[in-house]
């Protein structure tokens, strides 16, 4: 038989239980409210960023651009990454050594030889670029 002090304390033990997972899924709304608060304020920051309206700017202006224009950027931006990874190749070879007689990267230096030509009539690299890096291939074999 269950006595009255004990059913009293299990009510007791049972209603602070509910009481703190009321508090918890309180607390846990609160918090869910303040990270949504935040993140719309971080939102709102980009969107007012100096930087954000920059790039709107930019990408407005190129939109407008005419077709000349708009091939004369695309050359220059991959002129760009071409130089972005001449640079990251000179510093792996630098750091790593890895340079093979006759090859770079898994490629000869025939059809690297062959794929700086059509860079050079592309127009993405210039003369100068061109006989700098055909010296350097070559100078590798």
């Amino acid at each position: 038989m269950e006595s009255k002090g004990s059913k009293n304390s299990f009510l007791n033990i049972k209603q602070k239980a509910n009481d703190v997972l009321k508090s918890s899924i309180d607390l846990a709304v609160t918090t869910s409210q303040k990270i949504d608060k935040n993140i719309k304020m971080g939102i709102d920051k980009a969107k007012d960023s100096s930087i954000v309206q920059e790039a709107q700017i930019k990408s407005n202006k190129i939109r407008s651009m005419d077709a000349k224009d708009k091939t004369k950027y695309k050359r220059k931006v991959i002129q760009g990454f071409v130089t972005i990874r001449e640079i990251i190749f000179g510093l792996f070879e630098k750091f790593v050594g890895r340079i093979r007689i006759g090859t770079q990267y898994g490629k000869s230096s025939l059809e690297l030889l062959s794929e700086l030509a059509k860079l050079k009539e592309l127009g993405i690299i210039t003369e100068k670029e061109f006989e700098n890096k055909k010296k350097e291939i070559l100078d590798r074999i």
